[in-house]
C-alpha cells in the first residue's frame, strides 16, 4: 500500500493529509534478505494551532529481520508544553513487515497571537537497519488567532477587498482615499492602501478598521515609450508589468491606451533606481490635483526647493506637516500636494508619507520592492528597513534569493519607532488567493454536518446567514444542502473553503471522518449541544456556555472547550488519536470513555473542575488527567 502526502496551501495556512493506507508487510521493491532503510517520507510539515500533525516514518528496501528506530521532537521556536505536546519513543518493525508508522502529534491551541514557530523531529538510534538521509523533520505552526496589525499593498480582489493574500471584511471600515473620506466602493483593483485591522494567518482572513488609498502621482504624462513600457509623469519614469491594472477610462485599457498630454493617476511602487513599478494606473481627467509620493533630494533651505527624481518642488508657501525635523530633508519620503507651474510643483501642502508609521499595530503585513540590498540580514523595503534572523522563514524562495528590485512581503515587528520591521516570514512575489463568497439562502436550521478541507466559524445570533469562500473555480465543486433543520457543507476534489455561518441555535455540529478541519464556535449560550468531531480536525470554543455537552471525538482530532464557561454537565467519548480539554462546572457529572486506536498515538481526556464527580472509563493507552479547579 502507498501513502499519498498532500500539501495544500493557500496565504497563511497549509495543512497535510493522509490519503492512502498506512502500513503494510508488502515486499514491494524488498531486496531477499536486506534488512531495509528507515527514513521519515517528509522532512517538512506545515500546520495549524490546535490540529495533529501526522509524520510517517517508512521501512524500504527490504523487511528482513526486525527494525526498530528512536523518535524524539526538539524545541525551536516552539516550545514543548506551551505550543505542542512533545513525543518521544521508538517504532518497530517486525521480520517481514515494511512500509509506514505514523508519529501523531497534537499542537496545542492558545489565544495567543504568534509568529510562525517550528519544532523538529529526529530519528535515531537505528537497530536492525540502515538510517536514511531524511532522518529529521522541521514542524512549522501557524498561529490561529487574530493579530491587530498594519498592512500595506495592492488590492487584488474588490469582494470587500483582499491585500496581501488576505481577505478583509470592510464593512466597518474607514477609507480615506488621497486624503478625502470616501466609501470601500470607491476603491479599485490595484490600488495600494495603507491598512489598519485584525488578520487570522490561517485562514487567510481579516477584519479592517481603516483603509488609506494615496496615489503615488497624480498629474500630466509627458512622455509614452511605448517599445520599452513606459512613460514620464512629471518628471517620474513609470513602467508596467504583467499584473498592472488599467482604469476602464483608458481605452484600449492597456499601455497602448495611454498617450502624452494626459492626466494620469498612478499607483505603484518605487524600486531600487527610484523608478514607479505601476500597480494601477487611470486617468484623471476631471481632477485639479497635483500630487507626488518620493524622496527628498537636494534640499536648499535659501530658495525653500528640492527635487524629487527629476521634478523640482517649490515649499515657500506650503503647509509642513509632521515632518521629523520640521523641514524637508535628504532622504525623506513625503507627499506633496499642489499645483504644476511652468514644470515647477508648488506645494500647498507636504507631509511625512512613511505609511508603515501605522506602527502602533506592532504586527506588520508589508508588500512592496526591495529598493536597498545590503545583506538578506539588512535591506530595504519600500525605503523601510528589514532585519531578519535565524527564525525568519521563507516562502517561495530562500535568503539567497533577496536582492534590490525583488517583490516581497514581509510579515514581522514593526518598531515602536515605524522606521524598522524584523521580519518573521518573507514571501518572494505577489501573495494573489482568486477568492469568491457564496451567500447560501438557508434558514430554521439548527444543525451543522461540515466535510472536506476547511475552516467554519459558527456564531449564535439572531439572524441566519451561511457564507462560504473559496477559490473562484472551486466553488463549482461546491456541494451544499439544507435537508429538514440540518446544513451539511462539503467541497470536492480535496479543496479548501472557509464557511462563517450565524444561526440562533446550534444543537448539532457533526464534522465528517472525511474531514480535515478547523472549527470555531463562538458566543452560544444554550442549555443542550452534541458535538460529533471526526477525520483530522480540531474545534475550540469562545464565550460558550453550555448546559449539557454530549461530545464524540475520534479519527485524530482535538476538541478544545478548556477556555468557555463551566460546562454543567459533559458525557465525552473520545477514540482513535484524539484528545479533548473541557471546563466542568463546581459539583458537575462528567461520564464518558476514552479508547486508543492503531498507531503511536494516545488518546486523552483533560478536564478543568472543582468537585467533579467524573467517571470516564480508559484503556492501557489512554488517559483522563485533571488539569486544575474550575475556570471562571
Amino acid at each position: 500500500m502507498n501513502t499519498i502526502l498532500l500539501r495544500l496551501r493557500y496565504p497563511g495556512l497549509a495543512l497535510f493529509a493522509m490519503l492512502g493506507a498506512c502500513g503494510g508487510g508488502g515486499s514491494d521493491g524488498n531486496s531477499p534478505g536486506s534488512a531495509g532503510t528507515v527514513q521519515l517520507a517528509q522532512t517538512s510539515f506545515d500546520t495549524i494551532e490546535g490540529m495533529v500533525v501526522n509524520i510517517y516514518v517508512n521501512r524500504s528496501g527490504g523487511h528482513s529481520g526486525a527494525l526498530t528506530v528512536r523518535y524524539a521532537t526538539a524545541d525551536g521556536t516552539a516550545k514543548a508544553g506551551s505550543d505542542y505536546a512533545a513525543a518521544a519513543g521508538t517504532l518497530t518493525w517486525p521480520d517481514k513487515l515494511s512500509g509506514n508508522q505514523t508519529i501523531s502529534i497534537a499542537i496545542n491551541d492558545d489565544s495567543v497571537a504568534e509568529a510562525l514557530e517550528s519544532f523538529t523531529l529526529t530519528l535515531s538510534n537505528v537497530s536492525g537497519g540502515t538510517l536514511g538521509s531524511s532522518s529529521s523533520a522541521t514542524v512549522d505552526i501557524i498561529d490561529n488567532d487574530d493579530v491587530a496589525l498594519a498592512a500595506v499593498g495592492p488590492i487584488t480582489e474588490l469582494n470587500s477587498a483582499t491585500v496581501n493574500g488576505i481577505h478583509y471584511d470592510t464593512r466597518a471600515a474607514g477609507v480615506y482615499i488621497n486624503g478625502l473620506p470616501a466609501n470601500v466602493s470607491d476603491l479599485k483593483l490595484g490600488q495600494i492602501v495603507a491598512l489598519k485591522g485584525e488578520a487570522n494567518f490561517s485562514n487567510a482572513t481579516g477584519t479592517a478598521d481603516e483603509i488609506r488609498y494615496s496615489a503615488s502621482i497624480i498629474g500630466p504624462v509627458e512622455h509614452v515609450e511605448m517599445a520599452l513600457e513606459r512613460l514620464i509623469v512629471m518628471g517620474q519614469t513609470v513602467v508596467i508589468d504583467a499584473d498592472t491594472e488599467f482604469g476602464p477610462s483608458i481605452d484600449p485599457d492597456t499601455f497602448a491606451g495611454l498617450e502624452a498630454g494626459s492626466a494620469v493617476q498612478v499607483s505603484g511602487f518605487r524600486n531600487a533606481d527610484g523608478d514607479i513599478l505601476a500597480t494601477r494606473i487611470e486617468t484623471d481627467a476631471t481632477s485639479t490635483l497635483v500630487q507626488i509620493i518620493g524622496t527628498v533630494a537636494g534640499p536648499d533651505p535659501a530658495s525653500m526647493s528640492f527635487s524629487i527624481d527629476r521634478l523640482t518642488i517649490d515649499y515657500s508657501a506650503a503647509a509642513l506637516i509632521d515632518l521629523p525635523l520640521g523641514l524637508p530633508t535628504v532622504g525623506l519620503l513625503v507627499m506633496v500636494r499642489g499645483s504644476l507651474i511652468d514644470g515647477v510643483l508648488v506645494a500647498d501642502e507636504i507631509s511625512d508619507s512613511v505609511d508603515q508609521a501605522a506602527a502602533s499595530a506592532g504586527r506588520g503585513h508589508l508588500g512592496g520592492i526591495v529598493t536597498r540590498f545590503g545583506s538578506p540580514a539588512d535591506f530595504d523595503l519600500n525605503r523601510l528597513h528589514v532585519t531578519t534572523d535565524s527564525n525568519t522563514a521563507y516562502t517561495k524562495g530562500v535568503a539567497g534569493d533577496l536582492q534590490a528590485n525583488a517583490e516581497i512581503t514581509v510579515d514581522g515587528e514593526i518598531s515602536p519607532g515605524g522606521d524598522s520591521v524584523l521580519a518573521y516570514e518573507v514571501t518572494f512575489g505577489r501573495p494573489v488567493y482568486d477568492r469568491t463568497t457564496s451567500i447560501l439562502d438557508y434558514q430554521d436550521f439548527t444543525n451543522i454536518s461540515v466535510g472536506s478541507l476547511s475552516r467554519v466559524t459558527v456564531t449564535q445570533g439572531p439572524e441566519y446567514s451561511v457564507r462560504v469562500t473559496a477559490g473562484a473555480d472551486a466553488l463549482d465543486d461546491l456541494q451544499a444542502i439544507q435537508s429538514g433543520d440540518t446544513v451539511s457543507i462539503e467541497l470536492g476534489n480535496n479543496q479548501i473553503f472557509t464557511a462563517a455561518i450565524t444561526m440562533p441555535l446550534l444543537n448539532r455540529i457533526e464534522v465528517g471522518t472525511n474531514a480535515l478541519a478547523s472549527v470555531t464556535l463562538e458566543d452560544f449560550d444554550q442549555a443542550h449541544m452534541t458535538i460529533e468531531l471526526g477525520g483530522v480536525s480540531s474545534l475550540r470554543g469562545e464565550r460558550l456556555l453550555i448546559g449539557d455537552l454530549n461530545a464524540t471525538v475520534s479519527g485524530v482530532s482535538m476538541l478544545n472547550l478548556g477556555d468557555i464557561r463551566p460546562i454543567g454537565r459533559a458525557g465525552v467519548n473520545i477514540s482513535g488519536v484524539s484528545q479533548a480539554t473541557l471546563n466542568m462546572a463546581a459539583g458537575s457529572k462528567l461520564t464518558g470513555s476514552v479508547r486508543t486506536g492503531q498507531g503511536t498515538g494516545v488518546s486523552r481526556l483533560f478536564y478543568y473542575g472543582t468537585d467533579v464527580a467524573a467517571s470516564v472509563t480508559t484503556d492501557s493507552l489512554s488517559s483522563v488527567t485533571r488539569l486544575g479547579d474550575t475556570r471562571p
